[in-house]
């Protein structure tokens, strides 16, 4: 048996609970595939990513995405792809919108790892300060993606 902590699962970043289905390691570093139960408030700032291209589906409540200049409502059942490069966000509109997001090649999902805290389950999210703009920039440009705002 090996003493080698595995990578964490289930994470709480900014208020949001993260669950990392499929991770680099999981599918040789192809895609890694990431549930979010998050809250209004719990959202990025504009940003892109250099390396990976993003699909959003929507699985409960809405949100809206902002890829480039456009602005798209998703509804539940409802998907999105943001191209690597292009600034993009999302407002969550409904009091708890449920997302999986795909991203590919893999590799961003240990930015969660990087920020967040283990999650036991999805029912309280810690009372642990919120990182600042400026680590969060910091970290994510760790994983190649950069703040815009």
């Amino acid at each position: 048996m090996s003493d080698q902590k595995k990578p964490a699962r289930a994470l709480w970043y900014l208020g949001n609970y993260i669950r990392i289905h499929a991770d680099s390691a999981d599918t040789n570093g192809q895609f890694a595939m990431v549930e979010v139960i998050g809250k209004p408030g719990g959202e990025p700032s504009l940003h892109y990513h250099e390396n990976e291209d993003e699909m959003f589906l929507v699985l409960e409540g809405e949100m809206t995405l902002t890829r480039g200049n456009e602005q798209i409502l998703l509804r539940a059942g409802d998907s999105a792809f943001v191209p690597r490069l292009v600034p993009h966000t999302f407002r969550n509109e409904t009091p708890v919108v449920r997302t999986i997001g795909v991203v590919t090649p893999a590799g961003f999902e240990d930015f969660f790892r990087a920020m967040g805290e283990p999650a036991e389950d999805d029912s309280q999210a810690p009372a642990s300060p919120l990182p600042s703009f400026q680590q969060i920039g910091e970290t994510a440009a760790r994983f190649g993606s950069r703040m815009v705002r």
